[in-house]
């Protein structure tokens, strides 16, 4: 390649990394303002995952310059996404009890337990149409599990969803475990403020639908206190349901 056509190269290049990183600035600061933002093909793990692959692109193209706003901000989105949830990993425990849960939307959350188990069952309205399942069962201590499907639900009754789970789990005196499809991702405002008043915390690395479906929006989370973690954790679609089983493992005596 002559020299013109590599300064016409680079030229280009230029001006591609200076439009990516205005880009990036503007979808970083929106983000931030407002987790809301996101459309269905792109939020904040995508503008993580892109701000990630310029950065490696910018270094192997030696520009350096770019390759420090790209780590800037792909730190910036990491942060973000780390408070409030795992990407990869799930957090792992070793309790001394282990408990399985199975999401299936053609399947009762009673079926998945033994009888002699169960305790207390039923279903909570948390907004409108909308209904949570749970599970009381005895591991030692008391277990109260809560499943959820909010896929289907609008944006502006999530405050209303969220303010009755919260008040559903402050009547219970026992640990809880909620898991199933949200309908939104854990860095959504909603989703933050009930994790930040509820004291639950994400246990699962990011699940998407439809297999390894990046443009899709994570939505199914499971949700638990401090000495819980997840051992196994696996997803799979049946005829365009997401079914998830998930080994739970926790500690009963220091709940």
């Amino acid at each position: 390649m002559g020299y013109l056509s590599q300064k016409k190269l680079h030229t280009r290049e230029n001006i591609v990394l200076m439009i990516m990183i205005a880009v990036v600035i503007v979808l970083t600061a929106c983000f931030v303002m407002n987790p809301d933002c996101s459309c269905k093909y792109f939020n904040l793990f995508h503008l993580y995952c892109l701000t990630g692959l310029l950065s490696i692109y910018a270094i192997w193209r030696q520009k350096y310059k770019a390759a420090i706003l790209f780590v800037i901000f792909f730190l910036i989105n990491y942060i973000s996404l780390a408070a409030y949830t795992n990407i990869f990993l799930s957090d792992d425990f070793d309790g001394t009890q282990s408990l399985e849960l199975a999401f299936n939307p053609k399947q009762k959350l009673i079926d998945s337990f033994d009888k002699t188990e169960i305790m207390n069952a039923g279903a909570i309205i948390v907004a409108k149409k909308y209904t949570a399942h749970y599970v009381l069962v005895n591991k030692q201590t008391p277990l109260m599990i809560i499943e959820v499907d909010f896929s289907r639900a609008n944006k502006a009754d999530y405050p209303l969803i969220f303010k009755h789970l919260h008040e559903f789990i402050l009547k219970n005196d026992n640990p809880v475990i909620i898991f199933g499809k949200f309908g939104i991702p854990a860095w959504s405002k909603p989703f933050k403020e009930f994790i930040n008043i509820s004291g639950l915390t994400v246990k699962n690395r990011l699940i998407f639908d439809r297999g390894f479906n990046i443009f899709a929006t994570p939505d199914f989370y499971i949700l638990g206190f401090r000495d819980m973690g997840i051992k196994d954790i696996s997803a799979t679609c049946d005829n365009n349901d997401m079914l998830v089983r998930a080994l739970i493992a926790f500690n009963p005596a220091k709940i």
